[in-house]
């Protein structure tokens, strides 16, 4: 439904452009809209084919995640293409993917073509620090990342499903991006922004700063929000505490699917560990409205009373993992083989995933660490 309610939004707006709207005869759309390994060689269910333009590749990048001792020098790809689009190199030709290789996908009306650049991407050691330094700024939007031993930990984000509803806004006006006001240098803010008119149109009115290990799956976006949110990285240690600092300040004035509610914004800080199985390989954006109950669930680290701090300064958080609560002994072999995966996120609205929080509302995190054993 919100999938025809979106459609509807893009037609009405549409309309303000133009006086004579005709059906064009062929499509002019070139896109990758899903790209086919088999299972069994992916560390993660989805393949990513949403991430914005690289500058410095000069395409559209996609990282298969591969999990690790696959021989990925004679691979062969299936795709997805938009209704009619033609693609260079062709569908299960076998590639090299140790080095990025390029495609090119043309419209079906011939005058459209985009290059992507497609390479393999081993499982990485995820760090036990994160100093929210670095970010790429190339695309729409800021994709905020953490260097380890010489490899990229990428964070995600709902940037993706914003640039959706306000497709002019400026970096800094998303969602989630980096800011110069760290603790120490640099940090991640994270603002509750409004989705304009056709946000509102698809029941989607806001869109909560927030920043999570994992991926943010765009072609769900509309349809599934809280299953396109897939939180979580492997792991190979038992995760104690999670320490960091923070700073938050609420909106003025909190609004529940647009209405205004008396009721005060609040952030959310937690982090959770569990195991990833082949009918469960990630958790998602429902774990919060579960009561972070679920099967696979090992240990959870949650931030029990965030409040607005002081004066609007850094405060320190410093969360244990509760593993009596799931009552699960860690299994060595499983841990070994990055079987367990952590989960972190921080939001600028705890109901940011219901629609529901105040605009404006700002949560800033910077020098978060994992103690771990």
């Amino acid at each position: 439904m919100k999938a025809i309610k979106f459609i509807a939004a893009l037609f009405m707006l549409s309309a303000t452009w133009t006086s004579c709207i005709k059906d064009e005869e062929l499509n002019a759309e070139a896109d990758i809209t899903r790209c086919i390994l088999p299972k069994e060689i992916l560390s993660r269910p989805e393949i990513d084919v949403y991430r914005p333009f690289d500058l410095k590749l000069k395409a559209y990048p996609i990282y298969l995640p591969i999990k690790t001792g696959v021989d990925v020098s004679n691979l062969a790809l299936d795709f997805e293409l938009t209704p009619g689009a033609t693609i260079e190199p062709a569908k299960g030709s076998m590639h090299n993917f140790r080095q990025p290789v390029r495609y090119t996908v043309t419209s079906e009306d011939g005058q459209w073509h985009r290059t992507y650049s497609i390479v393999a991407e081993p499982p990485k050691k995820i760090p036990t620090f994160f100093h929210f330094e670095d970010a790429h700024k190339d695309g729409k939007y800021h994709i905020i990342y953490e260097k380890n031993e010489d490899k990229e930990v990428t964070w995600g984000s709902g940037n993706g499903g914003f640039s959706l509803a306000v497709k002019d806004a400026e970096q800094l006006e998303y969602p989630t991006f980096l800011s110069s006001e760290g603790y120490k240098g640099n940090c991640v803010q994270m603002v509750t922004r409004q989705t304009g008119s056709l946000g509102a149109l698809v029941g989607m009115p806001i869109a909560a700063g927030n920043l999570f290990l994992g991926q943010f799956n765009l072609k769900d976006a509309m349809e599934k929000p809280l299953e396109a949110t897939q939180f979580g990285e492997p792991f190979t240690y038992k995760p104690l505490r999670i320490k960091g600092y923070y700073r938050y300040k609420a909106g003025s004035q909190y609004l529940d699917k647009n209405r205004p509610v008396d009721k005060k914004d609040i952030c959310s800080i937690y982090a959770f560990f569990y195991e990833s199985t082949e009918d469960c390989p990630m958790l998602d954006g429902n774990l919060p409205d579960q009561n972070y109950n679920h099967p696979n669930m090992v240990a959870l680290a949650l931030l029990k009373e965030p409040h607005e701090t002081k004066d609007n300064q850094w405060e320190e958080f410093n969360i244990e993992f509760d593993y009596q609560r799931y009552g699960k002994s860690i299994d060595p072999n499983k841990l070994e083989n990055g079987q367990y995966h952590l989960g972190i996120v921080f939001t600028a609205s705890a109901d940011g995933a219901k629609f529901a929080g105040a605009p404006g509302s700002t949560l800033m995190v910077d020098e978060v660490e994992i103690i771990y054993e």
